[in-house]
Protein backbone atom coordinates (compact mmCIF):
# COMPACT_ATOMS: atom_id res chain seq x y z
CA UNK A 1 0.00 0.00 0.00
CA UNK A 2 1.47 3.37 -1.00
CA UNK A 3 1.85 6.32 1.35
CA UNK A 4 -1.24 8.12 0.02
CA UNK A 5 -3.43 5.11 0.75
CA UNK A 6 -1.84 4.72 4.19
CA UNK A 7 -2.75 8.31 5.02
CA UNK A 8 -6.34 7.77 3.81
CA UNK A 9 -6.65 4.60 5.90
CA UNK A 10 -5.19 6.33 8.93
CA UNK A 11 -7.48 9.34 8.58
CA UNK A 12 -10.56 7.11 8.26
CA UNK A 13 -9.66 5.56 11.60
CA UNK A 14 -9.30 9.00 13.17
CA UNK A 15 -12.54 10.34 11.73
CA UNK A 16 -14.37 7.48 13.45
CA UNK A 17 -13.06 8.90 16.77
CA UNK A 18 -14.26 12.44 16.06
CA UNK A 19 -17.42 14.01 17.37
CA UNK A 20 -18.96 17.46 17.07
CA UNK A 21 -16.10 18.60 14.84
CA UNK A 22 -13.53 17.67 17.52
CA UNK A 23 -10.96 14.94 16.90
CA UNK A 24 -9.37 13.39 19.98
CA UNK A 25 -5.97 11.76 19.49
CA UNK A 26 -3.54 10.02 21.75
CA UNK A 27 0.02 11.42 21.64
CA UNK A 28 1.16 8.24 19.92
CA UNK A 29 -1.43 8.57 17.14
CA UNK A 30 -0.61 12.22 16.64
CA UNK A 31 3.10 11.45 16.25
CA UNK A 32 2.23 8.68 13.80
CA UNK A 33 0.14 11.10 11.76
CA UNK A 34 2.94 13.69 11.85
CA UNK A 35 5.27 11.11 10.36
CA UNK A 36 2.95 10.88 7.34
CA UNK A 37 3.12 14.64 6.73
CA UNK A 38 6.89 15.08 7.10
CA UNK A 39 6.51 16.58 10.60
CA UNK A 40 4.65 19.67 9.38
CA UNK A 41 1.47 19.90 11.44
CA UNK A 42 -0.03 22.54 9.18
CA UNK A 43 -0.56 19.89 6.55
CA UNK A 44 -2.83 17.98 8.92
CA UNK A 45 -5.08 21.01 9.32
CA UNK A 46 -5.18 21.42 5.53
CA UNK A 47 -6.25 17.88 4.82
CA UNK A 48 -9.83 17.81 3.51
CA UNK A 49 -11.00 15.55 6.31
CA UNK A 50 -9.69 17.94 8.97
CA UNK A 51 -10.65 21.36 7.68
CA UNK A 52 -12.81 23.12 10.25
CA UNK A 53 -12.16 20.46 12.88
CA UNK A 54 -10.44 20.96 16.22
CA UNK A 55 -7.62 18.54 16.87
CA UNK A 56 -7.21 17.68 20.56
CA UNK A 57 -4.32 15.56 21.85
CA UNK A 58 -5.00 13.97 25.21
CA UNK A 59 -1.66 13.69 26.99
CA UNK A 60 1.92 14.90 26.89
CA UNK A 61 3.81 14.97 23.55
CA UNK A 62 7.52 14.53 22.87
CA UNK A 63 8.00 15.81 19.31
CA UNK A 64 10.46 14.26 16.83
CA UNK A 65 13.56 16.33 16.11
CA UNK A 66 12.41 16.95 12.49
CA UNK A 67 9.23 18.75 13.58
CA UNK A 68 8.92 22.18 11.95
CA UNK A 69 5.31 23.29 12.55
CA UNK A 70 2.44 22.09 14.72
CA UNK A 71 -0.48 23.90 13.15
CA UNK A 72 -3.68 24.48 15.10
CA UNK A 73 -3.92 21.94 17.92
CA UNK A 74 -5.03 21.78 21.55
CA UNK A 75 -2.93 19.64 23.90
CA UNK A 76 -4.37 18.48 27.19
CA UNK A 77 -0.85 18.19 28.56
CA UNK A 78 2.62 19.51 27.80
CA UNK A 79 4.56 19.75 24.54
CA UNK A 80 8.28 18.93 24.51
CA UNK A 81 9.74 20.43 21.32
CA UNK A 82 13.30 20.77 22.64
CA UNK A 83 16.04 20.35 20.02
CA UNK A 84 13.47 20.17 17.22
CA UNK A 85 13.20 22.43 14.14
CA UNK A 86 10.10 24.19 15.48
CA UNK A 87 9.68 27.61 13.91
CA UNK A 88 6.51 28.88 15.59
CA UNK A 89 4.09 27.94 18.34
CA UNK A 90 1.26 29.97 16.81
CA UNK A 91 -2.02 28.06 16.91
CA UNK A 92 -0.87 25.75 19.73
CA UNK A 93 -2.82 25.63 22.98
CA UNK A 94 -1.14 23.55 25.68
CA UNK A 95 -0.60 23.46 29.42
CA UNK A 96 3.10 24.03 28.78
CA UNK A 97 5.39 24.04 25.76
CA UNK A 98 9.19 23.86 25.88
CA UNK A 99 11.33 24.48 22.82
CA UNK A 100 14.91 24.88 23.92
CA UNK A 101 17.54 25.03 21.15
CA UNK A 102 15.06 25.43 18.30
CA UNK A 103 14.89 28.00 15.48
CA UNK A 104 11.96 29.57 17.33
CA UNK A 105 13.93 29.95 20.57
CA UNK A 106 16.95 31.36 18.71
CA UNK A 107 14.70 33.85 16.94
CA UNK A 108 13.15 34.94 20.26
CA UNK A 109 16.59 35.34 21.82
CA UNK A 110 17.75 37.46 18.89
CA UNK A 111 14.62 39.62 18.97
CA UNK A 112 14.99 40.14 22.70
CA UNK A 113 18.64 41.05 22.20
CA UNK A 114 17.70 43.61 19.55
CA UNK A 115 15.00 45.06 21.81
CA UNK A 116 17.39 45.44 24.71
CA UNK A 117 20.08 46.84 22.47
CA UNK A 118 17.67 49.51 21.25
CA UNK A 119 16.82 50.43 24.84
CA UNK A 120 20.51 50.82 25.62
CA UNK A 121 21.02 52.91 22.48
CA UNK A 122 18.19 55.20 23.58
CA UNK A 123 19.88 55.56 26.96
CA UNK A 124 23.17 56.30 25.24
CA UNK A 125 21.60 59.02 23.11
CA UNK A 126 19.89 60.67 26.06
CA UNK A 127 23.03 60.42 28.20
CA UNK A 128 21.28 58.47 30.95
CA UNK A 129 24.29 58.13 33.26
CA UNK A 130 25.62 61.59 32.50
CA UNK A 131 22.32 63.17 33.53
CA UNK A 132 21.56 61.04 36.59
CA UNK A 133 21.80 62.86 39.91
CA UNK A 134 20.49 60.16 42.24
CA UNK A 135 21.84 56.75 41.26
CA UNK A 136 19.77 53.68 42.04
CA UNK A 137 21.35 50.55 43.49
CA UNK A 138 21.26 48.96 40.02
CA UNK A 139 22.95 52.04 38.52
CA UNK A 140 25.74 51.90 41.11
CA UNK A 141 26.31 48.19 40.48
CA UNK A 142 26.36 48.86 36.72
CA UNK A 143 29.02 51.53 37.10
CA UNK A 144 31.04 49.40 39.52
CA UNK A 145 30.98 46.48 37.09
CA UNK A 146 31.89 48.73 34.17
CA UNK A 147 34.93 50.08 36.05
CA UNK A 148 35.99 46.54 36.78
CA UNK A 149 35.46 45.23 33.24
CA UNK A 150 37.40 47.98 31.48
CA UNK A 151 40.32 47.35 33.80
CA UNK A 152 40.36 43.57 33.32
CA UNK A 153 38.34 42.14 30.41
CA UNK A 154 37.48 44.87 27.90
CA UNK A 155 38.84 48.12 26.58
CA UNK A 156 36.68 51.21 27.03
CA UNK A 157 34.89 52.50 23.94
CA UNK A 158 35.10 56.28 23.64
CA UNK A 159 32.97 58.75 21.61
CA UNK A 160 35.98 58.99 19.27
CA UNK A 161 35.73 55.24 18.71
CA UNK A 162 32.07 55.59 17.76
CA UNK A 163 32.91 58.26 15.19
CA UNK A 164 35.81 56.19 13.93
CA UNK A 165 33.48 53.23 13.40
CA UNK A 166 31.15 55.33 11.29
CA UNK A 167 34.09 56.42 9.15
CA UNK A 168 35.41 52.86 8.84
CA UNK A 169 32.05 51.43 7.76
CA UNK A 170 31.70 54.18 5.14
CA UNK A 171 35.21 53.51 3.87
CA UNK A 172 34.55 49.77 3.86
CA UNK A 173 31.42 50.24 1.76
CA UNK A 174 33.35 52.41 -0.69
CA UNK A 175 36.16 49.90 -1.04
CA UNK A 176 33.78 46.95 -1.37
CA UNK A 177 32.23 48.71 -4.34
CA UNK A 178 35.69 49.16 -5.83
CA UNK A 179 36.36 45.45 -5.25
CA UNK A 180 33.26 44.55 -7.23
CA UNK A 181 34.41 46.64 -10.17
CA UNK A 182 38.09 45.74 -10.23
CA UNK A 183 40.61 43.33 -8.78
CA UNK A 184 43.03 45.47 -6.85
CA UNK A 185 45.41 43.83 -4.37
CA UNK A 186 46.06 47.13 -2.64
CA UNK A 187 42.33 47.72 -2.22
CA UNK A 188 41.86 44.17 -0.86
CA UNK A 189 44.65 44.72 1.67
CA UNK A 190 43.00 47.96 2.79
CA UNK A 191 39.69 46.14 3.25
CA UNK A 192 41.34 43.56 5.49
CA UNK A 193 42.94 46.29 7.57
CA UNK A 194 39.56 48.05 7.89
CA UNK A 195 37.88 44.81 9.00
CA UNK A 196 40.61 44.24 11.59
CA UNK A 197 40.23 47.74 13.02
CA UNK A 198 36.44 47.43 13.07
CA UNK A 199 36.75 44.14 14.92
CA UNK A 200 39.10 45.73 17.44
CA UNK A 201 36.85 48.72 18.13
CA UNK A 202 33.69 46.60 18.20
CA UNK A 203 35.37 44.57 20.96
CA UNK A 204 35.37 47.61 23.22
CA UNK A 205 32.46 48.58 25.47
CA UNK A 206 30.95 51.63 27.09
CA UNK A 207 28.66 51.84 30.11
CA UNK A 208 25.58 51.35 27.93
CA UNK A 209 26.80 47.98 26.73
CA UNK A 210 26.07 46.53 30.18
CA UNK A 211 22.55 45.07 30.33
CA UNK A 212 20.73 44.43 33.59
CA UNK A 213 19.52 40.82 33.81
CA UNK A 214 17.67 40.87 37.13
CA UNK A 215 18.28 39.67 40.66
CA UNK A 216 20.68 36.89 41.57
CA UNK A 217 19.57 36.22 45.13
CA UNK A 218 20.28 39.64 46.71
CA UNK A 219 22.81 40.69 44.06
CA UNK A 220 22.19 42.27 40.65
CA UNK A 221 23.21 40.35 37.54
CA UNK A 222 24.37 41.69 34.19
CA UNK A 223 25.44 40.69 30.70
CA UNK A 224 27.50 42.65 28.21
CA UNK A 225 26.42 43.61 24.69
CA UNK A 226 29.14 42.44 22.36
CA UNK A 227 29.40 42.90 18.62
CA UNK A 228 27.60 39.69 17.69
CA UNK A 229 25.26 39.37 20.66
CA UNK A 230 25.20 39.23 24.42
CA UNK A 231 28.23 37.95 26.28
CA UNK A 232 28.25 34.36 27.45
CA UNK A 233 29.49 35.62 30.79
CA UNK A 234 27.00 36.70 33.45
CA UNK A 235 28.18 38.92 36.27
CA UNK A 236 26.65 39.31 39.74
CA UNK A 237 27.41 42.50 41.66
CA UNK A 238 26.57 43.88 45.10
CA UNK A 239 27.90 45.78 48.06
CA UNK A 240 29.13 43.96 51.16
CA UNK A 241 25.74 43.90 52.88
CA UNK A 242 23.93 42.20 49.99
CA UNK A 243 26.91 39.99 49.19
CA UNK A 244 26.89 38.70 52.76
CA UNK A 245 23.13 38.07 52.56
CA UNK A 246 23.56 36.21 49.28
CA UNK A 247 26.36 34.04 50.68
CA UNK A 248 24.22 33.16 53.70
CA UNK A 249 21.29 32.24 51.44
CA UNK A 250 23.57 30.04 49.32
CA UNK A 251 24.65 28.06 52.39
CA UNK A 252 21.06 27.84 53.66
CA UNK A 253 19.99 26.38 50.31
CA UNK A 254 22.90 23.94 50.38
CA UNK A 255 21.82 22.71 53.79
CA UNK A 256 18.23 22.37 52.56
CA UNK A 257 19.47 20.30 49.60
CA UNK A 258 22.07 18.00 51.19
CA UNK A 259 21.63 18.50 54.92
CA UNK A 260 24.52 18.72 57.35
CA UNK A 261 25.93 15.53 55.83
CA UNK A 262 27.50 17.74 53.19
CA UNK A 263 29.87 19.20 55.79
CA UNK A 264 32.74 17.69 57.74
CA UNK A 265 31.50 15.97 60.90
CA UNK A 266 33.96 17.79 63.11
CA UNK A 267 32.99 21.14 61.62
CA UNK A 268 29.32 20.54 62.35
CA UNK A 269 29.98 19.30 65.88
CA UNK A 270 31.95 22.46 66.65
CA UNK A 271 28.70 24.38 66.20
CA UNK A 272 26.49 22.41 68.55
CA UNK A 273 24.40 24.79 70.65
CA UNK A 274 25.04 23.39 74.13
CA UNK A 275 22.31 25.53 75.70
CA UNK A 276 19.81 24.08 73.25
CA UNK A 277 20.94 20.58 74.16
CA UNK A 278 20.69 21.41 77.88
CA UNK A 279 17.18 22.73 77.39
CA UNK A 280 16.23 19.48 75.68
CA UNK A 281 17.26 17.43 78.75
CA UNK A 282 16.48 19.99 81.46
CA UNK A 283 12.94 18.93 82.32
CA UNK A 284 13.67 15.21 82.41
CA UNK A 285 16.84 15.69 84.46
CA UNK A 286 15.03 17.90 86.94
CA UNK A 287 12.21 15.36 87.29
CA UNK A 288 14.79 12.63 87.84
CA UNK A 289 16.57 14.60 90.58
CA UNK A 290 13.33 15.50 92.40
CA UNK A 291 12.16 11.87 92.32
CA UNK A 292 15.48 10.61 93.75
CA UNK A 293 16.60 13.24 96.24
CA UNK A 294 18.12 10.71 98.62
CA UNK A 295 20.39 9.41 95.87
CA UNK A 296 21.78 12.83 95.07
CA UNK A 297 22.03 14.60 98.44
CA UNK A 298 23.44 13.94 101.90
CA UNK A 299 21.28 14.04 104.99
CA UNK A 300 22.78 17.38 105.95
CA UNK A 301 21.53 18.89 102.68
CA UNK A 302 17.87 18.40 103.65
CA UNK A 303 15.98 21.25 105.25
CA UNK A 304 12.53 21.52 106.76
CA UNK A 305 9.90 22.51 104.27
CA UNK A 306 8.53 25.11 106.67
CA UNK A 307 11.27 27.56 107.56
CA UNK A 308 9.56 28.33 110.88
CA UNK A 309 10.06 24.72 111.99
CA UNK A 310 13.83 25.06 111.94
CA UNK A 311 13.55 28.39 113.71
CA UNK A 312 11.47 26.80 116.50
CA UNK A 313 13.86 23.85 116.80
CA UNK A 314 16.73 26.26 117.27
CA UNK A 315 14.78 28.11 119.95
CA UNK A 316 13.93 24.91 121.85
CA UNK A 317 17.49 23.64 121.59
CA UNK A 318 18.78 26.87 123.08
CA UNK A 319 16.21 26.70 125.88
CA UNK A 320 17.10 23.08 126.69
CA UNK A 321 20.74 23.99 126.91
CA UNK A 322 19.75 26.38 129.72
CA UNK A 323 17.65 23.71 131.46
CA UNK A 324 18.54 24.77 135.01
CA UNK A 325 15.99 27.52 134.64
CA UNK A 326 13.33 25.05 133.54
CA UNK A 327 11.02 22.95 135.62
CA UNK A 328 10.86 19.25 134.90
CA UNK A 329 7.46 19.68 133.37
CA UNK A 330 8.70 22.46 131.06
CA UNK A 331 11.72 20.37 130.17
CA UNK A 332 9.59 17.38 129.23
CA UNK A 333 7.15 19.48 127.21
CA UNK A 334 9.96 21.10 125.22
CA UNK A 335 11.51 17.70 124.43
CA UNK A 336 8.16 16.37 123.33
CA UNK A 337 7.62 19.39 121.03
CA UNK A 338 11.17 18.99 119.70
CA UNK A 339 10.54 15.35 118.80
CA UNK A 340 7.36 16.31 116.97
CA UNK A 341 9.12 19.11 115.08
CA UNK A 342 11.94 16.81 114.00
CA UNK A 343 9.36 14.55 112.39
CA UNK A 344 8.23 17.42 110.11
CA UNK A 345 8.68 17.11 106.33
CA UNK A 346 12.08 17.86 104.95
CA UNK A 347 13.17 18.77 101.44
CA UNK A 348 16.19 19.96 99.47
CA UNK A 349 16.51 23.72 98.89
CA UNK A 350 15.71 24.84 95.35
CA UNK A 351 19.16 26.30 94.81
CA UNK A 352 20.78 22.91 95.56
CA UNK A 353 18.38 21.16 93.16
CA UNK A 354 19.15 23.70 90.46
CA UNK A 355 22.89 23.25 91.02
CA UNK A 356 22.56 19.44 90.80
CA UNK A 357 20.45 19.63 87.62
CA UNK A 358 22.97 22.02 86.06
CA UNK A 359 25.78 19.63 87.00
CA UNK A 360 24.00 16.74 85.25
CA UNK A 361 23.39 18.90 82.20
CA UNK A 362 27.08 19.84 82.13
CA UNK A 363 27.84 16.12 82.02
CA UNK A 364 25.46 15.77 79.08
CA UNK A 365 27.21 18.54 77.15
CA UNK A 366 30.79 17.61 78.07
CA UNK A 367 30.81 15.55 74.86
CA UNK A 368 27.68 16.93 73.22
CA UNK A 369 28.10 15.08 69.92
CA UNK A 370 28.36 11.70 71.67
CA UNK A 371 25.29 12.51 73.76
CA UNK A 372 23.30 13.35 70.65
CA UNK A 373 24.34 10.11 68.95
CA UNK A 374 23.82 7.95 72.06
CA UNK A 375 20.28 9.23 72.49
CA UNK A 376 19.50 8.87 68.78
CA UNK A 377 18.78 12.57 68.36
CA UNK A 378 18.88 14.62 65.17
CA UNK A 379 22.16 16.56 65.08
CA UNK A 380 20.60 19.35 63.03
CA UNK A 381 18.15 20.13 65.85
CA UNK A 382 21.01 21.13 68.14
CA UNK A 383 23.33 22.99 65.78
CA UNK A 384 23.56 26.76 65.94
CA UNK A 385 22.75 27.18 62.24
CA UNK A 386 23.41 30.91 62.23
CA UNK A 387 26.91 30.44 63.65
CA UNK A 388 27.64 27.49 61.35
CA UNK A 389 26.53 29.37 58.23
CA UNK A 390 28.55 32.42 59.17
CA UNK A 391 31.60 30.23 59.80
CA UNK A 392 31.18 28.59 56.37
CA UNK A 393 31.03 31.99 54.69
CA UNK A 394 33.99 33.34 56.69
CA UNK A 395 36.06 30.22 56.07
CA UNK A 396 35.32 29.69 52.38
CA UNK A 397 35.01 33.35 51.40
CA UNK A 398 32.35 34.91 49.20
CA UNK A 399 33.86 33.54 46.00
CA UNK A 400 33.80 29.86 46.94
CA UNK A 401 30.40 30.28 48.56
CA UNK A 402 28.56 32.21 45.87
CA UNK A 403 30.46 31.57 42.65
CA UNK A 404 29.94 27.99 41.54
CA UNK A 405 31.31 28.92 38.09
CA UNK A 406 34.98 29.35 39.06
CA UNK A 407 34.97 30.19 42.78
CA UNK A 408 36.53 33.62 42.34
CA UNK A 409 35.53 37.04 43.61
CA UNK A 410 36.73 40.49 42.69
CA UNK A 411 36.21 43.84 44.30
CA UNK A 412 36.10 47.40 43.06
CA UNK A 413 35.73 50.66 44.94
CA UNK A 414 32.94 52.91 43.77
CA UNK A 415 31.25 55.84 45.47
CA UNK A 416 33.13 55.14 48.74
CA UNK A 417 31.76 51.60 48.79
CA UNK A 418 33.32 48.20 48.14
CA UNK A 419 31.45 46.22 45.48
CA UNK A 420 31.91 42.48 45.07
CA UNK A 421 31.88 41.06 41.55
CA UNK A 422 31.36 37.43 40.57
CA UNK A 423 31.33 35.85 37.12
CA UNK A 424 28.56 33.33 37.73
CA UNK A 425 28.30 31.97 34.20
CA UNK A 426 30.51 31.99 31.16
Amino acid sequence: MNSRNLIKKFIKELVLESENDIVHLTPEKYIELMNFVDHDGRRINNLKQYKGKQIVIDGNIKLPSDTTYLGNITVNGSVDANYSQLRTKQGVIANYISYYNTPLKKQEIYQEFQRRKEIQNDRREEGYFEERENLSDVDKCTLALFNFLISTVYEEKTPEDTQRLEDLYAEKERREQIEKETEDDENLTALREIDAEIEEIEGRIDIYDIIYEGKHYFLHSFKVIEHHGESRATWAVGDEYYTEKTAVRYVENLIDDVGLEGFRTGFVENHIDEEELKNYFRESEEDYVRENLEDFFDEDDFEYSDSEVQQRIDEITEMLEDSENLSQEQYDELNEELDELKDSDKTIPENLIEEKVESLLEDKTYDAATTIRDYGLNMQDFVDMGALIKDVVDTDGYGNTINSYDGTEDTVEFDNETYYIFQIDG
